[in-house]
């Protein structure tokens, strides 16, 4: 719910301030709280009004489907996000992009509408 408002303060609490967050296949690599709130209110702007629906557990972790708004309407996939956590909190992020690949192993559609 925190993700969907991309509301910093909720964020804040729970995320560690160390974490980390990758995006693979770039190379992309952020460290730290202030680091991921920076790329997230930058370049990644583009994330914000998305929507995610929970799926099964990746490898035992947390993960979610991410879908950003579309300009046609509804919503496209994005990413499978796959959180680890370190004593309550998520400690990294990583966003899968292969949304094609992944989203099907996880059950989750390919877009969504409004």
């Amino acid at each position: 719910a925190a993700f969907e408002a991309y509301d910093m303060d909720a964020l804040t609490s729970l995320i560690h301030e160390d974490a980390t967050q990758s995006m693979p296949p770039y190379a992309m690599w952020l460290s730290g709280r202030d680091d991921i709130f920076a790329w997230w209110l930058g370049p990644g702007i583009a994330c914000k009004g998305s929507r995610v629906i929970p799926t099964v557990a990746a490898n035992g972790s947390p993960a979610f489907g991410q879908y950003k708004p579309s300009p046609s309407g509804g919503y496209e996939p994005w990413a499978l996000q796959v959180l680890e956590l370190e004593n309550g909190r998520i400690g990294q992020f990583t966003f899968f992009l292969d949304t094609e690949r992944v989203f099907p192993l996880f059950g989750l559609p390919p877009r969504l509408d409004d």
